[in-house]
């Protein structure tokens, strides 16, 4: 718990106090962890699609020369290299 040592306490009322402003320090930094990472994933959704845009723009210019093949195509390819392979 950051390093620190639990406190004495002289009565049941500073126990609960003090576990109580805990639990709400560590609820308000939970909070603002998920919050940033919304945040970070709300952002990268929106790089992923600009850049996803600009590879297809690319590769539109390029007449698809440059377009990589799908994954499916790569496992196919890797399929029958392996069957057919001496």
């Amino acid at each position: 718990m950051d390093g620190e040592d639990i406190p004495e306490f002289s009565s049941l009322k500073e126990e609960t106090a003090y576990w109580k402003e805990l639990s709400l320090k560590y609820k308000q930094s939970f909070q603002e962890a998920q919050d940033e990472l919304v945040e970070f994933q709300e952002g990268s959704q929106e790089l992923e699609a600009e850049l996803e845009a600009q590879y297809r723009g690319q590769a539109a210019r390029s007449g698809g020369y440059w377009a990589l093949p799908s994954p499916r195509t790569l496992r196919d390819i890797n399929t029958a290299y392996f069957l057919f392979s001496p």
